[in-house]
């Protein structure tokens, strides 16, 4: 019985060069998998659930402040909430922030002396999970109007820039995967493999892969959390 197990261990610890390499990749499949199939959220990303003034009511006198309320806590910016007027001039001053330090709150003031109309809110924050929502209501003030305020064609996190974004980050995934399987593999049962050349293109694909995403992430966060174009990641300053 002893004998036995003695040459399946001598069987495992000769097998060929090309069968290691097999189940090394095999390995790194499955971890690239695990990453992969993690990365989708757990839970849905941050949504609006109140504002004051409501969603299309009609005041009988101009509010001091719009507030918001989200289902989980959001990163703001100094332009999360902007307010225009029907002629589509911002009417908002101070910049966003978060009501009573509640992080799940944005709000922002609005200047004295509003005109009668309906005025539009458009807002952005990011998620916890670094997802960006955003969207936009009206309310009027006296009675509803026609109003000019333009808003973005494109909603935060979505068209080309989300794309490319999220491919970004699956790349960056992959890469870790690369580097700590491959890592943990050669140090826990197979120091000899770094001698392999299919192995030493693996540890240099997955820091490649690491490098260029994280390049990429940095240029494309800025366009991806504002809503913006593929052109503005480029655009100065």
């Amino acid at each position: 019985m002893a004998a036995a197990a003695r040459r399946r261990v001598a069987a495992l610890l000769t097998v060929r060069p090309a069968t290691r390499l097999t189940a090394l990749l095999a390995v790194l499949a499955g971890a690239v998998a695990l990453l992969l199939g993690g990365a989708a959220p757990a839970s849905a990303h941050a949504a609006l659930v109140s504002t004051d003034p409501a969603r299309e009511s009609v005041l009988a006198g101009a509010p001091r402040q719009v507030s918001l309320g989200f289902s989980e806590s959001v990163l703001l910016s100094a332009d999360s909430v902007r307010v225009l007027d029907p002629d589509g001039r911002r009417v908002d001053e101070g910049g966003a922030r978060h009501t009573g330090g509640d992080a799940r709150t944005a709000s922002v003031r609005l200047r004295a002396g509003l005109p009668d109309g309906t005025f539009t809110v458009a807002w952005k924050a990011v998620s916890g999970d670094s997802h960006p929502v955003s969207g936009a209501f009206t309310f009027s003030v006296g009675a509803p109007s026609q109003t000019s305020a333009a808003l973005p064609e494109q909603r935060a996190g979505e068209g080309a820039v989300g794309v490319l974004y999220d491919v970004a980050r699956y790349v960056a995934y992959g890469g870790y995967a690369l580097l700590v399987g491959t890592g943990a593999l050669l140090v826990g049962c197979w120091h000899r493999g770094a001698a392999v050349r299919p192995v030493r293109r693996l540890l240099l694909g997955g820091w490649a892969a690491m490098l260029l995403s994280a390049l990429a992430l940095l240029l494309l966060r800025g366009p991806y959390t504002a809503g913006g174009g593929l052109g503005s990641a480029f655009a100065p300053g």
